[in-house]
């Protein structure tokens, strides 16, 4: 049956924190998200899944829409297919019908207008980078058996729990039977004119919310087609957040990442043929001091400060800490404290600088890197830290598996909110080596 692939790369990845839109994040090897899903398309067609046209949703605009752009053109030769790059829309809903839109189109084009018999389009998920060929051909089998709709799912293993009630202290309301359930991934295969009016009809719905529609399985159910479930692959996760990032990075180091096939896509030359450069990133923290009705304990380079006055924060406000943190996110491509710890989860309240750093050394580990060193350098006027300079680097770096850790002061020489001795600021430095 002709056949077309929507790819989804326009999210803009918040979760994952990287500061780019997800699609173009770097993983371990360096390379995009993107790069990865495009390469396992590639496979996927040499393992014998049927694709006559692929279609990639990329940013709105700008750099990063034509940065995926230069990605998907790299892949265009392995795909052996025409690939048409489609502009993103507000919601997901919306730049998957600008996707189905455009393989409408691009079936047309090849001699399979609508009416002309039945056509299919596989919808797929750029951050599922490492989904198999099994994966495909199960979705691809399923619409060729006559299923109007087939997605690939996982059984549940959590007990899951239904809740209703204010979003800080809600109530469970029910239980339903994990053998009921089903963890969904991508691709997901449907009939393309039976999706195109199944979406259609979901955005001429009074009710209509397209931030509610999280996959176009949703839309095939509501106009009340038939959903096939076939057999999801493990690998074929998403990356949505930093923890993520690690898993991808184990899968990248794992021989058994891509399904072993008799013919395999156009090798590219091995990454290893690229030394691996050390990546360098900076990180600050600011604080205000706290006050002095309402004194706290001083806590900087992971060393308490008696007699000193601490400043106003959840966690322990260590500045120097907290700025070696984000120095080692932003090498590692990792996002930031914010992203990883976020900024109003209970559970961070009170955490310690030193708790922070080695959570972080862990993130960087199980994305493939090693720390080279980090470097920090205080900004107030108090405490005089070249009294306990030596204590706080064997603190941190102790925090951090060994690496070295190196600290210095400095004052703003009376001006500023600093000179005012209204906070104080850490700024670090870091430099990380990929593992692969």
């Amino acid at each position: 049956m002709p056949t077309a692939l929507v790819i989804a790369a326009a999210g803009a990845g918040t979760r994952l924190g990287a500061g780019v839109p997800k699609a173009l994040a770097p993983l371990a090897d360096g390379r995009p998200l993107l790069d990865h899903c495009l390469e396992s398309v590639a496979v996927a067609r040499a393992a014998g899944v049927v694709l006559d046209a692929v279609v990639v949703l990329v940013p709105p605009a700008g750099a990063d829409a034509r940065r995926v752009a230069d990605v998907v053109a790299r892949h265009e030769p392995d795909l052996a297919v025409p690939v048409t790059c489609v502009p993103g829309g507000a919601e997901r809903a919306d730049s998957v019908r600008a996707g189905l839109a455009a393989a409408d189109a691009a079936l047309t084009d090849a001699g399979h207008a609508a009416g002309s018999g039945p056509r299919h389009v596989l919808v797929h998920d750029a951050a599922r980078a490492f989904t198999p060929p099994s994966v495909f051909r199960a979705v691809q089998d399923a619409l060729g058996d006559g299923a109007p709709a087939a997605v690939p799912g996982l059984p549940v293993t959590d007990t899951i729990k239904t809740v209703a009630g204010p979003a800080e202290q809600p109530v469970v309301t029910g239980t339903p039977a994990r053998s009921s359930l089903r963890a969904v991934q991508t691709p997901q295969g449907f009939d393309l004119d039976l999706l195109l009016a199944a979406h259609e009809a979901a955005r001429a719905s009074a009710e209509a919310d397209p931030a509610a529609l999280t996959d176009d399985a949703m839309a095939m159910e509501a106009a009340g087609h038939a959903v096939r479930v076939v057999p999801g692959d493990e690998a074929a996760f998403k990356v949505t957040s930093p923890r993520d990032l690690g898993t991808a990075a184990g899968m990248l180091a794992s021989p058994e990442r891509v399904e072993a096939t008799p013919a395999r896509a156009p090798a590219r030359a091995p990454a290893a043929s690229v030394p691996a450069l050390p990546r360098t990133g900076f990180g600050t923290d600011v604080h205000a001091w706290a006050p002095e009705d309402a004194p706290r304990p001083l806590w900087l380079g992971c060393v308490e400060w008696p007699g000193q006055r601490g400043v106003a924060a959840t966690s322990d406000g260590d500045v120097a800490a907290h700025a070696a943190c984000n120095a080692l996110l932003s090498a590692a491509g990792l996002g930031d404290l914010g992203a990883v710890f976020g900024v109003d989860r209970v559970e961070m309240r009170g955490a310690t600088g030193a708790a922070m750093l080695e959570h972080v050394a862990g993130l960087l580990a199980a994305a493939g890197f090693r720390i080279g060193n980090v470097a920090v350098q205080v900004v107030a006027p108090r405490p005089k830290v070249g009294t306990r300079r030596a204590e706080m680097e064997r603190a941190m770096s102790a925090a951090l598996g060994g690496a070295p850790v190196s600290v210095s002061a400095a004052t703003t020489d009376r001006l500023g909110f600093i000179g005012r001795g209204e906070g104080l600021v850490g700024f670090a430095t870091a430099l990380v080596v990929p593992l692969a």
